[in-house]
């Protein structure tokens, strides 16, 4: 026992606490979907938890797009044979898709039956019917092919539909109005887990093509808008961030029906395309990717205005366009903010590499001119102190967060997470996770207990990645260090409890000196 202890004594000067990330990197590790499209989950494109409620997770969906007015529109799905199915068609302004505003039409059908059709309805019109079977068609033995066809009239944005079985739980197929929504998960990842579903009604402006959210230290949060106009203006440019209220007494609660617009706090529109956005840790402020500037933009909400409100007045923007950034198109650019040094991480994913931006450097060149609203500042700054970060071996870098001196980035080329070890400069690649998820995989966010969450864009999935519990873990707390040996040996002298897991070290059926000089070896290495 002498030698043990003297051991543990040498090696106390030198050993340290690895970071709980490097776990990822040992053993293997394990994909659990936390939520899916059954709670909502549609599109997924990022996730953040809620700063003062434990384990609330906000999933933000992109939406749908505008459906283009009098035009064909033609969705297909395999349905299993002689299903029981109920389809509903809605109109957001109770006048149908026939014959007030236009001609416009329904059908669903299979196997040449048709099962539901019209178009001259009020606020929705709905429709139960079997599909039967024994029919040739592209699905799955078992399955049949169903059609739903929708032509618009002259108002085809306040067009939606779903597709249930007799339980409207079981979604199988639906078309939501444009704009993107939220799933928000209580008690996330644990046996106590609940998820909801909200979409404002004014979703369709205010998160059109919806790329990525952050929350402040409060419970508002800001999300920005994949396009060029939130208006769906052709010839526009009014779009940018917005901000909400994350209460959900009133978060897609007041003026769902007007007056107002909706349950928005302030939205300023100075950034079509732009593609993520992080909490500058202050106020109202907020950090843009703006993908059709090509610059990081620093947003200021200042004091927003009242619920569903459109003052924009006392709002301040400043453009870093030294900053070279490229938009991926449909791929969210993330960014991380290291509050501890003033350092904004940012996916450059049109550009294939990482950025490092010091948020604290820059200063005012000259004015711009707001496009369609007027602003207390708008100004374009130089002078900013930024370099390219990472550049080696990044296909897509899409989700982006830190943990200490690990940064950690989500590849959405090659489904791969990549851990980073920023403690020294350059910056080293520790590793990879291999998600299996190419050309899917988009937000990514490290949770209060260090464990990965990231969201899977084509699979409409939230997934939580857990490592196995690691040989010389003793005490399982997710790492190793001098701790566990101190624990093993407390063990071994019968003064610790014997409520450790994983003791016996080097397996060989006893618990002793041998099992400690295995562990010691095990950090060393």
């Amino acid at each position: 026992m002498k030698i043990a202890l003297i051991l543990i004594i040498s090696l106390n000067s030198f050993l340290f606490s690895e970071n709980p990330i490097d776990n990822y990197l040992i053993g293997n590790n394990s994909l659990t979907i936390i939520g899916n499209f059954d709670d909502g989950i549609e599109k997924p494109r990022d996730l953040d938890f809620h700063p003062t409620i434990n384990n609330q997770l906000w999933v933000l969906n992109q939406g749908e797009d505008v459906y283009v007015n009098n035009s064909e529109n033609i969705f297909s799905i395999c349905i299993p044979e002689n299903s029981e199915l109920i389809f509903t068609i809605y109109d957001s302004h109770a006048d149908g898709i026939c014959c007030e505003s236009g001609e416009g039409s329904y059908i669903v059908s299979a196997c040449e039956n048709v099962y539901a059709s019209g178009g001259d309805f009020e606020n929705s019109e709905s429709t139960s019917f079997n599909v039967g079977s024994n029919c040739s068609n592209s699905c799955l033995y078992g399955e049949l092919e169903l059609n739903i066809t929708i032509n618009t009239d002259d108002w085809a944005k306040e067009t939606s539909w779903i597709l249930t079985g007799v339980n409207p739980e079981i979604v199988y197929a639906r078309r939501l109005e444009p704009g993107g929504s939220t799933v928000i998960f209580q008690d996330a990842g644990l046996n106590s887990q609940s998820s909801e579903y909200r979409k404002d009604s004014y979703s369709r402006h205010f998160m059109h093509t919806a790329s990525s959210l952050s929350f402040d230290n409060q419970g508002f949060f800001a999300n920005t808008l994949e396009c060029q106009d939130a208006n769906n203006n052709s010839n526009g440019f009014f779009s940018g961030p917005t901000l909400w209220d994350s209460d959900l007494s009133l978060y897609a609660e007041v003026n769902q029906d007007g007056p107002l617009l909706g349950s928005h706090l302030d939205m300023i529109h100075q950034s079509p395309y732009s593609m993520g956005i992080e909490y500058a840790g202050i106020g109202n402020v907020y950090w843009v990717f703006d993908g059709y500037h090509s610059s990081v933009v620093r947003y200021d909400f200042a004091t927003p205005h009242e619920f569903g409100g459109h003052d924009h007045s006392d709002g301040k923007v400043w453009r870093y366009d030294e900053v070279d950034i490229s938009r991926q198109e449909g791929v969210p650019s993330h960014l991380v903010l290291d509050d501890a040094f003033g350092f904004l991480y940012i996916a450059d994913t049109g550009n294939q590499r990482i950025l490092k931006f010091n948020v604290n450097s820059g200063n005012y060149s000259y004015d711009l001119s707001p496009y369609g609203e007027s602003l207390a500042e708008y100004y374009m700054m130089e002078n900013a102190d930024w370099e390219v970060y990472i550049s080696q071996d990044l296909e897509k870098p899409s989700g982006i967060d830190i943990y200490n001196d690990r940064l950690v980035v989500s590849d959405y080329g090659s489904g791969n997470i990549i851990i980073y070890d920023i403690s020294i400069d350059p910056p080293i690649e520790l590793g990879r996770i291999n998600t299996g998820n190419e050309n899917s995989i988009m937000g990514i966010k490290i949770d209060s207990n260090q464990k990965i969450w990231y969201v899977n864009y084509n699979d409409n999935n939230v997934v939580r990645i857990d490592y196995s519990l690691i040989n010389g873990d003793i005490n399982i707390d997710g790492n190793i260090n001098v701790v566990d040996v101190v624990a093993l040996v407390n063990y071994i002298l019968n003064t610790e409890s014997s409520e450790f897991m994983g003791v016996d070290i080097n397996n060989d059926g006893n618990i002793n000196i041998t099992d400690v000089v295995q562990l010691i070896n095990i950090i060393l290495n």
